[in-house]
């Protein structure tokens, strides 16, 4: 990101609403051309939910930081270009049917959405 987020502005942000998550990390994600996530010795970070298997992504290294804990205090938070995101990442994900949780606050809430979906959020920014 150009601007760096006080700590105010952060926790403001980890509270407002998904969708309001949601533009900020697809804003953030095409400026910085970086997406953010967790993993381990044994890869990326899944969770389940009612949708079935879903992968969790954070617009910056700190906020995916703040997931690596009790369960996940093993893993860090992984840099993936936006370029290997939207031509690896998003397919896969889309072919293997596995929802993305787009920037989860603290609280386990983040917007659930498709690949396909978030590749053409990404798109047209």
């Amino acid at each position: 990101m150009s601007e760096e987020l006080s700590l105010d502005q952060r926790i403001q942000l980890l509270a407002s609403p998904d969708d309001v998550r949601l533009e900020y990390f697809v804003n953030s994600v095409n400026q910085s051309k970086v997406v953010w996530s967790l993993s381990n010795e044994e890869g990326f970070v899944m969770v389940e939910t009612d949708d079935g298997d879903c992968v969790m992504v954070w617009p910056d290294a700190d906020f995916a930081a703040q997931w690596a804990v009790e369960e996940w205090d093993d893993c860090e938070p992984v840099e993936v270009s936006l370029e290997t995101f939207l031509s690896m990442w998003l397919p896969s994900l889309e072919q293997d049917n596995i929802t993305l949780a787009v920037f989860p606050n603290i609280e386990d809430e983040g917007k659930l959405t498709t690949a396909a979906d978030l590749k053409a959020l990404l798109a047209n920014a």
